[in-house]
């Protein structure tokens, strides 16, 4: 609830509003979907931490627009004041990269190949945010928070693409290891015949 009473700070939205914030802002370290939205608006607005008016559309139905309030400024900082939990990890990759010896490493190549082109994808992303957010410097206060956040998601992802590079390389490696066993075993079984 705290991301969307956090959003809010910055301008009143409506749910939908909130959600494409969500994606294009903090969605790439924190993630909350519609069906977490609009209950916990309706949460927050029964506390009184948010209030809504609804506004006119032409053509559309009506949309619920929500401001912070006092109250929810004061559970802000609240929450803002208590250490944040670790981070449990869960890597999908990495489990199966641990147990990789179960498995030919031309599928654990593809999988990695795979995060590359991702990591590359979101690398280029943050660096586009990076300077899409410098160009607002005088529109927003929030600014150099918002720059240490996208630098830390582009720190993380060139590590990750850096690890997964090298990673490529030790794979490939296996993989022609494995193949020149193979040849080497056929070639004895041959000459044994």
């Amino acid at each position: 609830m705290e991301v969307l009473l956090g959003l809010l700070t910055v301008s009143p939205m409506s749910g939908y509003d909130l959600g494409q914030n969500i994606r294009t802002s903090v969605g790439f370290f924190w993630n909350e979907s519609y069906g977490q939205i609009y209950p916990n608006l309706k949460k927050l607005a029964a506390g009184g931490f948010v209030s809504s008016k609804s506004e006119r559309q032409k053509g559309k139905p009506d949309r619920r627009i929500y401001s912070i309030t006092k109250k929810g400024r004061e559970r802000l900082a609240a929450w803002m004041a208590v250490k944040p939990q670790p981070e449990i990890a869960r890597n999908e990759l990495l489990l199966k990269l641990f147990f990789g010896v179960q498995v030919a490493p031309e599928t654990l190549i593809g999988f990695v190949a795979e995060m590359v082109e991702r990591e590359r994808s979101y690398a280029l992303k943050f660096r586009q945010i990076e300077k899409e957010l410098l160009a607002q410097e005088e529109q927003y206060p929030d600014l150099p928070y918002w720059i240490m956040t996208a630098r830390f998601g582009q720190l993380e992802l060139d590590a990750h693409l850096a690890w997964a590079e090298e990673t490529l390389a030790e794979l490939n490696k296996l993989a022609s290891k494995q193949q020149s066993q193979a040849v080497s075993g056929k070639e004895k079984n041959h000459a044994g015949k």
